[in-house]
């Protein structure tokens, strides 16, 4: 992930909770942000999506509390990229609105 695209997403983490570290608000998620230079944005969306799917049928193995702490973490996360996803497309002017 290139600097300007981390620094997008730090930016929108932080907005929803996140430490400047990378722990989610509920402590289920570290985002080891120093690390994350070898990561695609898409393949994170990609495995978050994965992850809130398997939150979702674990409630009876790690508890309703627990499952829907992760589930929301997730989702912030979720959010934090196609946030940052559409920003950026749209200031790289590729004649797209949001919706399309």
């Amino acid at each position: 992930m290139n600097r300007k695209i981390l620094d997008e997403l730090k930016k929108e983490l932080l907005s929803r909770g996140f430490s400047a570290e990378g722990g989610s608000p509920h402590d289920t998620v570290v985002l080891p942000f120093a690390h994350m230079d070898d990561v695609e944005i898409g393949d994170l969306l990609e495995t978050m999506v994965a992850r809130r799917e398997k939150i979702f049928q674990s409630q009876t193995v790690v508890g309703v509390d627990a499952a829907r702490k992760s589930y929301e973490d997730v989702v912030k996360i979720i959010d934090a990229i196609k946030t940052v996803i559409r920003r950026l497309s749209i200031s790289s002017g590729d004649g797209q609105s949001p919706a399309e």
